[in-house]
């Protein structure tokens, strides 16, 4: 298969590194374009000025100066690839869990991936006490890389894509893929919902610097996770591949009776 790889941790992380071995030990042909920093965070954000520095890395790898949907924008239409057949972003260090998602680069990149007609899935892992950045050891990432590769159809099935741009009958949808980090095979995996994820103790400081000047600074705090149904983050702390199949598209709510508005 053709596959793009992608990340928000940046084209130098363990993460994305591990799996791009293990699909070329399979004899896929893999291309990568990833992000030149870190951009975790950055969820589906998109640069709409001027001129954006591209680097050649290896064969078929490039780090992109931009966000990760940038850098799916790039790969499908910049010429350097030959379309893929599937996109795989990640595999992230740290979950993307419930409310994760909302802010994830890597959820990000499999959202435009689909609505560019690629299907796409996110892959990410978590270490015990949910720590969001673990170890940087590449062993951590083995089991999610291995699990993608096998499972390379099966997560393209999940995904409904728009084709040559036209509104799909059924809305579209990515898998998002989590599981614990680690070497040894995981039990399984188990469709899971999405939990929902309180951030506990995140805190913002302003430093006034004088002038007007002010500097921001963020540290985050735990986060707790709670559920409506058996949830990602169930899934994953039992030993599992938790996989959830998420819209690409914003979804209305149901209307409300009794309201009227003034005209």
């Amino acid at each position: 298969m053709k596959i793009l790889l992608t990340n928000d941790d940046g084209f130098d992380a363990p993460g994305i590194n591990v799996l791009r071995e293990r699909l070329l030990d399979d004899n896929h042909e893999v291309y990568v374009m990833a992000p030149a920093t870190n951009q975790s965070g950055t969820s589906q954000s998109i640069h709409m000025g001027g001129g954006m520095a591209v680097r050649e890395i290896d064969e078929n790898f490039f780090a992109c100066a931009g966000s990760p949907a940038d850098c799916v924008m790039t790969a499908i239409h910049g010429g350097v690839f030959e379309r893929p057949d599937i996109l795989l972003s990640g595999i992230n260090r740290g979950p993307n869990l419930g409310l994760d998602i909302l802010y994830s680069g890597t959820c990000g990149a499999a959202r435009q991936g689909v609505l560019m007609g690629i299907p796409s899935a996110a892959l990410s892992v978590m270490w015990p006490g949910d720590e969001i950045i673990g170890s940087e050891d590449d062993a951590d990432y083995e089991a999610m890389a291995d699990f993608a590769a096998k499972n390379l159809k099966a997560l393209a099935a999940l995904a409904n894509v728009a084709k040559k741009g036209l509104m799909p009958k059924e809305k579209c949808v990515f898998p998002n893929v989590n599981g614990m980090a680690q070497s040894k095979p995981y039990k399984g995996a188990k469709f899971a919902g999405v939990s929902f994820r309180e951030y506990l103790g995140d805190k913002v400081v302003l430093k006034n610097l004088g002038g007007g000047q002010y500097e921001r600074s963020f540290t985050g705090g735990r986060v707790h996770s709670a559920a409506r149904e058996y949830s990602d983050y169930e899934a994953c702390v039992e030993g599992y591949a938790a996989v959830s199949r998420l819209y690409a598209e914003p979804s209305a709510a149901p209307t409300l009776d009794g309201i009227e508005f003034k005209v």
